[in-house]
């Protein structure tokens, strides 16, 4: 998911009017003035004058088109539909963030108009209803891709739609926050599924099964804790289908139009060669597995709007006809990642030693150790040595092909920086432990028992307690973790990994059991959600001392009610999703773990307010806290976060965004709790870079396509490349810039590059200008502007300059392998461009099979 497009990310100030802009200019003169009288008067005469426009049509002011509003969107099925080109910059989509909701509300109901253009209120992902911000889409834009985007749907079908309710009442329409939900999945980064066919596809019922357990059941209206078992209802494969591993061998996600979920390789196809083939799909049409070549299995939770279809037939014609796609992302690594701990996770293991805290964390001691020591793990910080060479940025690339670049004083800079980012994460509980990181996955073999035997009881393979996870050694403790962990939500099971399990489950994702409330205790469903998986003997001891007399946590959850889709719906609906804050409930919890006294039914009850918190713009729903309640909380309300937290990457909120120097208030380093022991376990190191100067020898001429006379084009490109870099913070997106991974797409690179190349039309030429000036003439150990803008020449320049110690793939010209040290790789290809070569292999010889039959035949008849 390279490949990315350009749109424009605007707030609501965008819309002013010019009587509305004046004002905003006396206010802020005003206050600058600190005339807070004169401040109060003009902010109740805007607030008055905003109010009164609630019904106009606005118009987006053209002059907030600008490239530091400019954002990038990775390539989506929304970007394919619309045919967005790569890096190019597009006004059919643009984001708004909501400032004053008098504005807000006027953009919605009326929509807004761009140089004449108008636009029309498309809509809002969970992440985007966190953040104040909505999607609107040129009308005219949305009148040709509207059906391909919702399959054939339309706002008018979805309406006339109805469910019963409580006393028979007709409950017309969709949840208007779930469906725009559903509406931007088209927008999440993806990668084009070209191979799915859709006529091999089925949607059949989930697996659901009551478990008779224990539970502490928090009232949401009396605010009481009370433990009892009772019959609990679980959806083993909430979101969860089935894929032949003939298709794919691995676990992903998948998107279609009104579709998400997690795809798990099965071999259905097997089981069902010893047991009954037929099946029926949702809608009560039978298919016969085999005789249909089904290839994938949906089940009805991962088919949000299964019921405005009347039959999978019906979605499947609508889907041809309107030319929609598959996509996938998010595919099981190769490599699984490692196991690693965060603060939720170690502030709920109160019952620890010094001496196992310190067992815990010696791992991660040692890495770092290592890390300032070891010029290859300095590259590993660095991200340039794992994961696949295409997936890599830059200036990382630069640095698999040539380490030597370790001796440049930029990268030294980005390295200190590497470090005392890792520092930082340590000292908040980002704990490296045994284990992985995967998929979590419910016991496919029991479903198909349910699915193809009628078994509504069935054993699988799993049994209470169990868990399999081929990444793990068979009958190994294990303690299953997933973020957020509010509670003391540590599952620790035993690891069930033998012959018949390797038959079964062929991905590396981790396999609960359908006889365990394991779902209840992690709170996962099985739509994409990873966890944690250690089998590190220390927290696994740790974990189960820990969770000795916890049972999981079960409240009465509220259902979505269905409404209408209207401008006005989709005004109030967000509005109440743009109030919600789980940060605040969160960071509550935080500070009730790390009190001197922990109260543990206070926990239970802010986690429940938590969960109906998230689904509170959905279910339009909040408990409200008696009085008592209240009382209890008190103490709480004005705490400072625990200490470690000053170490915690902060995120200003709107009123101190202007006060680029505010921090998190945090409490002085009075108490021991898990989190906070962790900084004195920890001894500032530094960076050796020594062992890097013994081992490497850097030549910054090597970076350069050829050595390039001073001459007046020289000086012009120089001129223009001080001029711009001293001026790129006058361009800074809103886009966040910090990680070393997403420089190299950022809009203000890209117009850097853009103006230099009207300079001189020759990257390469720009490029080496850049190089002798930035290398041997100044030597500066800031050069994000060269690297970001770029940094792809220099990789191309490293290729040609050092092919005899790297290998090419030999059809895309990709790195394969670093031959700085003896390899026996002997591929040829990439593994993208591998899978092409075979799968042109396979057609030839089938071709050539079907040849040599023919040629048999027709002797025969001759």
């Amino acid at each position: 998911m390279e490949k990315q497009v350009y749109i424009y990310s605007v707030d609501t100030s965008a819309f002013f009017t010019l009587k509305e802009r004046l004002l905003r200019k006396e206010i802020n003169r005003a206050k600058l003035n600190n005339e807070k009288d004169k401040v109060k008067e003009l902010e109740t005469s805007f607030r008055a004058v905003i109010d009164s426009n609630v019904n106009l049509k606005r118009n987006l002011n053209p002059n907030s088109l600008s490239i530091n509003n400019k954002v990038s969107l990775f390539e989506s099925s929304l970007t394919r539909t619309l045919g967005l080109l790569e890096n190019q910059t597009y006004e059919d989509v643009i984001i708004v963030e909501t400032h004053y909701y008098s504005v807000f509300d006027s953009l919605v109901e009326n929509g807004f108009t761009l140089n004449g253009e108008e636009y029309v209120p498309f809509t809002a992902s969970a992440g985007q209803i966190r953040t104040k911000k909505t999607v609107f889409m040129k009308k005219e834009t949305w009148e040709k891709v509207k059906l391909t985007l919702m399959c054939g749907l339309t706002e008018e079908r979805i309406n006339n739609h109805f469910d019963t309710g409580k006393n028979n009442k007709r409950l017309y329409g969709v949840s208007i926050n779930k469906y725009l939900a559903y509406l931007a999945l088209c927008s999440s980064a993806t990668d084009l599924w070209g191979k799915f066919n859709i006529d091999r596809s089925i949607v059949v019922e989930d697996f659901e099964t009551s478990i008779n357990t224990t539970v502490d059941f928090v009232d949401d209206v009396k605010y009481t804790v009370r433990r009892r078992k009772m019959d609990v209802p679980i959806c083993h494969t909430d979101g969860c289908g089935m894929i032949l591993p003939k298709k794919s061998k691995k676990a992903f996600m998948v998107r279609l139009p009104w579709v998400k979920g997690l795809l798990v390789p099965f071999p259905y196809d097997k089981f069902v060669g010893e047991h009954n083939r037929i099946v029926a799909d949702i809608y009560g049409k039978k298919h016969d597995i085999i005789k249909d070549k089904i290839e994938v299995i949906f089940t009805k939770s991962q088919f949000k709007m299964w019921k405005y279809y009347q039959s999978w037939d019906e979605y499947k014609s609508l889907y041809k006809k309107y030319n929609c796609h598959a996509s996938v992302t998010n595919t099981e690594e190769d490599e699984l990642s490692s196991a690693r701990l965060c603060y939720q996770m170690l502030q709920t293991l109160t019952l620890i030693s010094e001496e196992e805290l310190d067992q815990l964390v010696s791992a991660t001691r040692n890495d770092i150790q290592e890390t300032v020591s070891n010029p290859d793990e300095m590259l590993n910080l660095l991200g340039a040595t794992k994961g696949k060479f295409e997936d890599k940025n830059n200036l990382q690339q630069s640095l698999y092909i040539y380490p030597e670049l370790l001796l440049d004083p930029h990268v030294k800079t980005k390295l200190k920086e590497a470090k005392a980012s890792l520092m930082r994460k340590v000292y908040t509980g980002k704990i490296k432990v045994d284990g992985c990181y995967t998929f979590i996955a419910p016991d496919l073999y029991a479903f198909c028992e349910y699915l193809f035997n009628g078994n509504k009881n069935p054993r699988g393979l799993l049994l209470d307690g169990e868990v399999s996870c081929v990444s793990i050694p068979d009958s190994e403790r294990v303690d299953c973790l997933r973020s957020p962990h509010l509670y003391k939500e540590h599952a620790v099971r035993s690891n069930v990994v033998d012959d018949v399990t390797r038959k079964w489950f062929v991905s590396k994702s981790v396999h609960t059991s359908i006889h365990d409330p394991i779902s209840k205790i992690l709170m996962f469903d099985c739509d994409g959600d990873k966890v944690t998986v250690s089998n590190d003997k220390t927290l696994v001891k740790v974990a189960e001392r820990n969770m000795e007399g916890i049972v999981p946590l079960y409240y009465d959850m509220k259902k979505a009610p269905a409404e209408k889709i209207s401008r006005d719906s989709i005004k109030k609906n967000l509005k109440r999703a743009f109030s919600g804050n789980i940060g605040i409930i969160s960071n509550d919890i935080t500070k009730l773990w790390n009190s001197d006294s922990v109260d543990v039914d206070l926990v239970k009850i802010r986690t429940m307010e938590n969960n109906f918190e998230i689904d509170a713009a959905k279910t339009n729903y909040k408990p409200v806290r008696p009085k008592h309640i209240k009382t209890m909380f008190k103490p709480f309300n004005k705490m400072k976060m625990p200490h470690f937290f000053t170490y915690e990457k902060y995120r200003l909120k709107p009123q101190d965004r202007k006060n680029k120097k505010a921090k998190r208030i945090t409490e002085s380093w009075s108490n021991t709790t898990t989190v906070n022991r962790l900084k004195n376990m920890f001894p500032d190191v530094r960076i050796r870079f020594k062992s890097v100067s013994d081992m490497y020898e850097f030549d910054y001429r090597t970076l350069m396509s050829q050595s390039r006379g001073k001459d007046e084009m020289y000086d012009a490109v120089l001129n223009k490349y001080r001029d711009l870099n001293d001026t790129k913070w006058m361009l800074s997106s809103r886009q966040k810039s910090g990680d070393i991974n997403n420089t190299d797409h950022l809009p203000v690179y890209v117009y850097i590059r853009n103006e230099l190349l009207q300079i001189h039309s020759d990257p390469y030429f720009v490029t080496d200008v850049l190089i002798e000036y930035l290398y041997n003439g100044s030597n500066s150990g800031y050069k994000t502007t060269l690297w970001s803008s770029f940094g792809d020449i220099i990789v191309d320049n490293l290729k040609k300059n050092l092919v005899s110690r790297i290998k090419l793939c030999e059809r895309c010209n990709t790195v394969i392998d670093n031959n700085r040290k003896k390899s026996n790789n002997s591929k040829k290809y990439c593994e993208a461009c591998g899978k092409i070569v075979d799968n042109e292999k396979k057609k030839e010889r089938n071709l050539t099979y079907r040849n040599k039959n023919n040629k048999k035949s027709e002797t025969k008849i001759g």
